[in-house]
């Protein structure tokens, strides 16, 4: 059986209000690509829920629909998160966005992932925030 970290049941079963919410830094920003894999930090005093993908730059090619937000075409990235089985091996991916405009959020389904990948277009650099209760 894997060793975890141990955090109050409760906090990662049932998501807190999106406004109790805290945003902090993933370390690197802007991160460019092609392919970003990144653990979700736990520890006993930030619990993490989720991540913001806020746009840094963007390459000519990519169009947009004038709007709030404006939603680019083709889409900036793409992120998944993944999870851990039973056993201990990283496999199951669970959820699967694409990035299309600034200030995006991808809120676990399930919780504790145990790794966030991103692949994104090679013009494109991304800041991304962690969603924590502090």
């Amino acid at each position: 059986m894997p060793i975890g970290v141990p955090i109050p049941v409760i906090d990662e079963l049932i998501h807190p209000s999106l406004g109790l919410l805290s945003r902090v830094a993933v370390p690197g920003n802007p991160l460019a690509g092609p392919f970003i894999s990144i653990h979700p930090p736990y520890t006993l005093t930030a619990h993490t829920y989720g991540v913001v993908f806020e746009i840094n730059t963007v390459g000519a090619a990519h169009g947009y629909n004038v709007g709030s937000p404006q939603i680019y075409s083709p889409p900036l990235a793409i992120a998944a998160v993944r999870y851990l089985d039973f056993s201990g091996v990283t496999g199951m991916t669970r959820q699967v966005t694409q990035v299309t405009y600034h200030g995006q959020d991808l809120v676990w389904d399930e919780p504790l992932p145990s790794l966030l990948t991103v692949y994104l277009q090679p013009d494109v650099l991304l800041d991304l925030f962690w969603l924590q209760m502090l």
